[in-house]
């Protein structure tokens, strides 16, 4: 029996972003050879993650192409997953070491400096657990980048970016805003709006996907590098 794949996004707002989210999904797919490898969707796109749970059969892997644990990933697509129980859960993308490592890469591409100050720009963002992972991907690019990574938001709790980015310039340097975003969209020009001197790239710009992006799908579709205590996982090797 074909083993599938199932790839879930938000629906990329702009033609920038939808290209560069199917460039993504053609790289996994020539990477897991061995899989019939889908695309679905929880918003503005179609085919839907229903309809494709729906029309699908046999053991499937659903990994969800997000940033964070939203709503869209503890509710919507776990309630996708239920209409059969061939289909395994893996958490997001993110917050993960090897975004990271990528939003260091668009931050150096962005011509960002040492005594730059930085901020992560995250879209709207309400769920608790969702909040916790945008800090955390702070952390993270905090630990790679080398110095200090403040938090802003589009929405929600957390700090407005156009007011982090306020305080970031009491620190008297440069404000860099580290875009933490999948694809281009109106989520990313509300970043370039927000008075930062640079802002970056979303994680999949014009260019090929970076090789470690393909590589962390694939492992979340193994099980791998992440906590899967509110997700069913996969287990294949």
């Amino acid at each position: 029996m074909t083993r599938s794949l199932l790839l879930c996004a938000h629906g990329p707002q702009s033609t920038r972003g939808r290209a560069a989210l199917a460039g993504l999904v053609n790289a996994v797919r020539r990477e897991a050879h061995d899989l019939d490898v889908m695309d679905a969707y929880v918003d503005l796109q179609e085919p839907s993650i229903v309809s494709t749970v729906e029309t699908t059969s046999g053991p499937r892997a659903l990994v969800p192409l997000m940033l964070a644990y939203d709503r869209s990933v503890s509710v919507d697509i776990v309630r996708a997953s239920h209409l059969d129980p061939a289909v395994t859960v893996t958490p997001p993308l993110g917050p993960d070491w090897v975004l990271a490592e990528v939003g260091v890469r668009r931050l150096f591409e962005a011509g960002a400096r040492s005594n730059d100050t930085i901020v992560l720009a995250a879209d709207t963002t309400t769920d608790e657990r969702a909040l916790a992972d945008v800090s955390k991907a702070a952390r993270l690019l905090s630990a790679v980048w080398g110095g200090r990574v403040h938090v802003g938001a589009l929405g929600g709790p957390d700090t407005a970016l156009v007011e982090a980015v306020d305080v970031a310039r009491a620190y008297g340097h440069r404000v860099v805003v580290s875009s933490y975003l999948l694809t281009a969209g109106t989520a990313h020009d509300a970043m370039r709006e927000c008075g930062a001197d640079v802002v970056t790239d979303p994680l999949l710009d014009n260019n090929p996907p970076d090789p470690r992006l393909v590589s962390l799908v694939m492992a979340r579709a193994r099980g791998e590098g992440a906590n899967t205590s509110d997700l069913t996982k996969a287990t294949w090797s």
